[in-house]
């Protein structure tokens, strides 16, 4: 993009969120028919923006940042209905991500859209949020699945809803104790370690290639040399020690690459049962909405 495009498009971007709070701490006191039109353009402008395939996702979280933190700071006076229409909004534009599998800006800011839910969560109880869960619960999975780290923030925030929440109370009495369990454990690191463990089999594969190409040319100068040569016999009982030993090596080698795979296997099925688990989680979600 020329230096021209970037500035057109800075232009741009700048009176398109001219709405943006800053700095929340030094805001006033703020009744709800003050702030409520403030977000209500946040939301706008997240929601055309999802929907037009973003390439700044990092505007994107920052503006999702700025909305929990004016949440968090109670400098909106924000009532009830005001809490509904903000509920059901962010829910809404995160549903559009069940459709559009593409749509990854919705699972790189999940996280926010948790944070989100757990700011207003700690204010305001008196509303089904299982289907918001049961979202987050989707992008957790996503994130887990695409090796992305947020999907453990995304659990965090859920685990700090309260437990009043009938969903949450739910999920802890079923779920969150298995989940801590498995992140005690190391869950997190299971496909570190299986590409470890793919990265040495590779190294082993051409480690292998390399030493059957060595067995393959003493075998090849063994079956050269001249016989009923003293001098020769000796040449010819070293080649064969040298083969036998190369053999031994070979054997070594594959039986510890069996052993590498066998372990990729595991965590193969480790990375499945948790998945299932999240999958688990998240059906009895939806149970409870249907």
């Amino acid at each position: 993009m020329s230096t021209h495009r970037q500035e057109e498009r800075r232009l741009a971007l700048a009176n398109a969120t001219g709405f943006r709070l800053r700095e929340v701490e030094s805001l006033p006191v703020m009744t709800q028919e003050e702030v409520c039109p403030i977000l209500q353009q946040y939301f706008d402008f997240l929601e055309k923006s999802f929907l037009d395939k973003p390439g700044d996702i990092g505007l994107l979280q920052e503006m999702l940042l700025e909305i929990s933190l004016l949440l968090r700071s109670g400098k909106g006076q924000i009532r009830r209905d005001g809490y509904l229409r903000m509920l059901n909004r962010i829910t809404s534009i995160y549903a559009k991500g069940l459709r559009e599998a593409n749509n990854h800006a919705l699972a790189r800011t999940a996280t926010h859209f948790a944070d989100i839910l757990e700011s207003i969560s700690q204010r305001f109880q008196d509303y089904d949020y299982s289907r918001s869960v049961s979202l987050l619960l989707h992008y957790m999975d996503k994130l887990f699945k695409s090796k992305e780290e947020g999907w453990l923030e995304v659990y965090e925030h859920l685990l700090s809803m309260p437990e009043s929440i009938n969903v949450m109370k739910q999920l802890h009495e079923e779920h969150f104790g298995v989940i801590n369990t498995w992140i005690e454990e190391g869950v997190d690191n299971l496909f570190t370690l299986k590409e470890e463990q793919l990265d040495m089999l590779d190294i082993q594969s051409n480690a292998l290639e390399d030493l059957d190409h060595q067995i393959a040319i003493r075998e090849s100068q063994l079956q050269k040399m001249p016989r009923q040569d003293s001098v020769v016999d000796i040449e010819i009982a070293r080649q064969k020690r040298e083969i036998i030993r190369l053999r031994n090596q070979r054997v070594e080698m594959v039986l510890d690459r069996e052993h590498k795979q066998e372990i990729i296997e595991l965590l193969d099925i480790n990375i499945k049962e948790f998945t299932d688990r999240l999958a688990q989680m998240r059906r009895s979600t939806l149970i409870k909405i249907a």
